[in-house]
């Protein structure tokens, strides 16, 4: 890509990142290899002026439907145009992104961000203790149910206490890449 006004010295936008147990910063990484520029955790973000940027990457993971970080990292912005991507360890289904982008985002700044979900994964290890005792709680209500009406998606998180799980995969950035592509060959604006 071409260095155009407000885009990092290697001619796209700055890459930044809030990750809990790993799955959004490997997505972080991936975007990183593929755009050939850097790649932010969040708290390094807050020393870097984004001012300068017409477009911003955001990535954080999903904490209920809210994505981590991303509340506080939009006060940053002023008129720049935010492309984002969640991670969380449910498949992609149908609503899910409406659903997540009406959680994260009101009317107006729907018109300046482009959004993408990416499946993670489950690594309860890696979990604080806060969060580890809310899952733990989670899978008490789960193994209550009767094993044959529990969802798929429960009997993957059951399974996943035992054994972490990690669906990320750079092709799962392909979308994210294909929008970008489209925006700098200027067939698509962001937002």
């Amino acid at each position: 890509m071409k260095n155009t006004r407000g885009l990092s010295p290697c001619g796209f936008p700055l890459v930044f990142s809030k990750s809990k147990t790993g799955f959004t910063k490997k997505y972080a990484e991936f975007i990183r290899e593929a755009l050939g520029c850097p790649a932010y955790d969040y708290k390094s973000s807050k020393n870097i002026n984004l001012d300068s940027y017409d477009v911003v990457i955001y990535g954080g993971s999903l904490y209920a439907s809210g994505i981590l970080g991303l509340k506080k990292f939009k006060t940053r912005l002023k008129n720049q145009k935010l492309i984002v991507f969640a991670v969380g360890a449910t498949p992609p289904k149908e609503g899910l992104d409406e659903e997540l982008i009406k959680a994260n985002f009101d009317e107006e700044e729907r018109k300046n961000v482009k959004f993408f979900y990416m499946r993670g994964g489950f690594n309860f290890d890696e979990l604080n203790l806060i969060d580890k005792g809310l899952m733990k709680m989670m899978k008490r209500s789960i193994e209550k149910k009767d094993p044959e009406e529990r969802t798929p998606d429960e009997k993957g998180m059951l399974n996943a206490f035992n054994q972490p799980v990690d669906f990320t995969r750079s092709k799962n950035i392909e979308p994210l890449l294909d929008y970008l592509r489209k925006v700098e060959n200027n067939e698509e604006n962001v937002g």
